[in-house]
């Protein structure tokens, strides 16, 4: 059998629902973040169904999927990543708002939208403490005031991301910056700014113990509704299913090999996948006595010495998969998809 991931898409609606009813009880609006499943527009209608109010994506390509769903017509769509040059064309004909934190962008964007007629929504990025990507917050007046010259362009709010490239914590601190940020932005540009977007997965915690500050009333979020857990410890989220999405690979291999352990001998499956498809991503085994050994390119090496189950060639092991094993077997032409419902 072909490596395959399996959707459980009542799961991950049901997991949208559990936090999407957290959140907007907080007055936090849930951005359903799709990239992991690139776009897929099943993925995106069971968010829907689980009360995300915009759906979004960092790919063009993945964007373009979303198009012609009808459940989709009257929910806006977000790009994630701002956009490379010669995307903002069409980024600005098919969705309705991005992130961004260049000026230069912002022009290019404003004479797009003037091309078709379109004010464009934006949300503007602030650095808080990841150093991916936002204007810093001591440039933040400047980069506004000249911002604001440019027509057709709709200033939505500000934003920030923690916990993707450094790995930073998000604190209630970082947060209350961001909402007097909008705060000083509103009162000395005259300037509307409704939205302070407040993260990812990662702010999960903070949200659960109703420790977002006021202002903060909106959030972006994949994993969490994937995955069921949050981003930084990757604890899983109550009431939501961890489970949603499981990895199956098949047995190529199955024999006692010798070991440095003092019993010598350990019966280890090597299965058809390997970082190719998964990268680096952590895997967890739904066979709780069987332990992932290593991995090369190909291959994918479990102990299943203490396993209740006698696995034979052919036979497959389950997973769940991290988010990035996740995201990297979705990218995988090898690797099989399918959705259940």
């Amino acid at each position: 059998m072909q490596p395959s991931l399996t959707v459980d898409l009542n799961k991950i609606a049901h997991n949208a629902h559990v936090i999407t009813s957290t959140c907007n009880a907080n007055g936090i609006e849930v951005v359903g973040v799709v990239k992991a499943c690139l776009g897929n527009p099943a993925v995106a209608r069971a968010m829907i169904a689980g009360g995300v109010s915009t759906v979004a994506d960092s790919r063009l390509q993945n964007l373009e999927r979303l198009l012609d769903i009808d459940v989709l017509r009257d929910v806006p769509r977000m790009m994630l990543r701002q956009p490379m040059t010669w995307e903002i064309p069409r980024t600005v004909e098919i969705t309705d708002m991005c992130l961004v934190s260049e000026l230069a962008t912002i022009k290019r964007i404003s004479h797009a939208a003037s091309a078709i007629r379109k004010e464009y929504k934006v949300i503007v990025m602030v650095e808080a403490g990841d150093l991916r990507e936002g204007v810093l917050p001591q440039d933040l007046f400047g980069f506004m005031r000249e911002a604001l010259r440019f027509s057709w362009i709709r200033f939505e709010g500000i934003g920030s991301n923690v916990a993707c490239l450094q790995g930073v914590s998000p604190t209630p601190a970082m947060l209350e910056l961001l909402v007097k940020s909008a705060g000083d932005l509103r009162e000395r540009l005259d300037t509307r700014l409704p939205v302070v977007s407040g993260g990812n997965s990662s702010i999960w915690k903070l949200i659960e113990a109703g420790a977002v500050p006021p202002g903060v009333n909106q959030v972006r979020l994949g994993e969490a509704i994937l995955l069921g857990q949050e981003t930084v410890d990757l604890d899983p989220i109550p009431h939501t299913f961890q489970d949603a999405i499981i990895l199956e690979a098949e047995i190529v291999e199955i024999k006692e090999k010798p070991t440095q352990q003092p019993d010598g001998l350990r019966k280890r499956a090597i299965l058809a996948i390997g970082s190719q498809d998964i990268c680096r991503g952590a895997l967890r085994t739904l066979d709780m006595k069987a332990k992932i050994l290593r991995r090369s390119s190909d291959h994918l090496v479990v102990d299943v010495t203490e396993s209740e189950h006698t696995y034979e060639i052919g036979d497959t092991i389950s997973f769940i998969p991290s988010y990035e094993a996740m995201l990297a077997a979705m990218t995988s032409p090898f690797v099989a998809k399918s959705y259940s419902s």
